[in-house]
């Protein structure tokens, strides 16, 4: 048996740059891992079946979730397909709140099945079949912070080490990301953005205050117009003290950077108790 932690993610900054021929969007995204975790175990079976149950009832075990798909892709691509494998999947990330929990998820089990069927793979090989499965698995893959481009998978790590306390709202529903795009208004990239400001902290470390500067997320606009409590997520975190915050990836989540620990937690604690949300504390992983 052997077990292997799923971290969540939060985009600091997404920016789309444009329509791509293959009906992807072009992006460019400011993307840090957090400590906030599913839990994946793989056992050994007798048979060659591939199988995955999760703690959460509302997510499929078959081939509609990315980490069983990922399983099987991984199986027939290093031609082991005669090896089954029993995969529990504990859920902790919210799913559909743009925190990357099942595209983390496919990335576990690439990596975890690589070391448990003692595969010899490279994260490269692992990356292709990666985005396969979709935009942001390879991203998982690799240490963060990282810059992201393309349509999610070209993958640019980074050695600016971000500093800070995270909280995050979860407010109990999700937004399908294929519909948060197809609502973005493209003119609104019409100015040559670039993360310049990254340039300067490579090598160094990064601030909340200015993580402030970073923040951006061209989906948001159009997401708050249909779902109003995310504008009331944001309010409530820069009201218990966050430098900054700002929705994550195509929503529903909101997270909000604090300086000190203290200030998190109070704001954590009080918006627990009086908005009816899930509340997160989390911390950036570092690289």
């Amino acid at each position: 048996m052997m077990e292997i932690l799923a971290p969540a993610k939060i985009n600091l900054s997404l920016r789309i740059l444009g329509k791509r021929p293959d009906g992807f969007h072009e992006i460019e995204s400011l993307v840090t891992k957090v400590d906030l975790f599913d839990r994946i175990t793989f056992a050994s079976t007798s048979g060659n079946q591939i199988s995955l149950v999760c703690s959460d009832p509302d997510i499929p075990g078959d081939e509609n979730n990315l980490a069983h798909r990922a399983a099987v892709i991984l199986a027939e691509a290093a031609g082991v397909r005669d090896r089954g494998v029993r995969i529990e999947l504990e859920k902790n990330i919210p799913s559909g709140a743009g925190l990357g929990g099942g595209s983390s998820d496919a990335a576990a089990v690439l990596m975890g099945l690589s070391s448990f069927w003692n595969l010899s793979t490279t994260t490269g090989f692992l990356a292709g079949l990666g985005a396969q499965l979709g935009s942001d698995v390879p991203l998982f893959l690799y240490p963060s912070p990282a810059i992201i481009k393309g349509r999610g998978e070209i993958v640019l790590p980074l050695t600016a080490r971000l500093s800070g306390y995270i909280v995050i709202i979860y407010p109990g529903f999700s937004v399908p990301t294929q519909w948060a795009y197809s609502n973005f208004c493209l003119t609104k990239t019409a100015d040559k953005y670039r993360i310049s400001a990254l340039s300067k902290a490579e090598g160094g470390e990064l601030q909340p205050g200015n993580w402030s500067s970073l923040l951006v997320n061209d989906l948001e606009a159009a997401v708050i117009q249909e779902y109003p409590e995310i504008a009331k997520a944001k309010e409530a975190l820069l009201g218990a003290g966050a430098r900054a915050a700002l929705m994550s990836g195509s929503g529903s989540a909101v997270f909000g950077l604090f300086d000190e620990r203290e200030t998190a937690h109070r704001a954590a604690g009080k918006m627990g108790v009086s908005g009816g949300y899930r509340i997160i504390m989390a911390e950036p992983l570092l690289p």
